[in-house]
């Protein structure tokens, strides 16, 4: 193991711990590293929130929105340009009202046989802030990721304020992929942090 963890920490520009205290306040094992760098990343792969995933994003670089009143064929098209599977969508006002998926096409267009081109995305979209699953820029990754598996949704809408309701305003939008990408850079900050302690560990019982 321990062959294992000095392998790590040259890796990780020889990040040697310099000086190891226990907090009174924590259970966890605090120390110092010479590579001051590597531990801000890690810090910062730890507080992942959904804004982070939404400046990661691909929706990041288009237009995200779609008029309740386009055809669902403008919808395809869009989504096919720009490689994505859902669109927030709009009243005439441009306020974001509603969302639609490429399932929502599936099942109540094509699988019910009407046309694309003279179905509306009002139609077929979730409609009505209420009804619509958000999350807020500050909500940390874990809890985006839960509420995308208890809602069973691939997409979550960002809100401005905290607790929603009527004069809530969405601001963005994020994709599961988003999700999975900020999830698997945490999963390797904590896996890093663990081997940093069985690190500690060693040297400190063979000192």
């Amino acid at each position: 193991m321990l062959a294992r963890s000095l392998t790590r920490v040259a890796s990780r520009s020889l990040a040697i711990p310099r000086a190891i205290s226990v907090s009174p306040n924590s259970s966890c094992r605090l120390y110092q590293t010479m590579d001051k760098e590597v531990v801000a990343d890690e810090q910062e792969a730890l507080l992942l929130t959904a804004a982070d995933a939404q400046a990661k994003s691909c929706y990041n670089s288009i237009d995200w929105k779609i008029s309740e009143d386009a055809k669902v064929i403008e919808m395809l098209k869009l989504m096919v340009a720009n490689k994505i599977g859902a669109l927030a969508v709009t009243d005439g006002e441009d306020k974001v009202v509603g969302i639609v998926s490429e399932r929502d096409y599936l099942s109540k267009v094509a699988f019910l046989g009407k046309t694309s081109d003279t179905t509306t995305v009002k139609e077929i979209c979730t409609h009505g802030i209420s009804n619509l699953v958000t999350v807020t820029a500050g909500n940390p990754i874990d809890r985006c990721m839960e509420k995308m598996l208890g809602r069973d949704v691939r997409h979550l809408l960002i809100r401005d304020k905290k607790y929603g309701g009527p004069d809530t305003n969405i601001i963005g939008i994020i994709s599961i992929k988003d999700i999975v990408k900020c999830s698997h850079e945490k999963t390797k900050a904590q896996m890093n942090r663990l081997e940093d302690l069985v690190l500690v560990h060693d040297i400190t019982s063979k000192v």
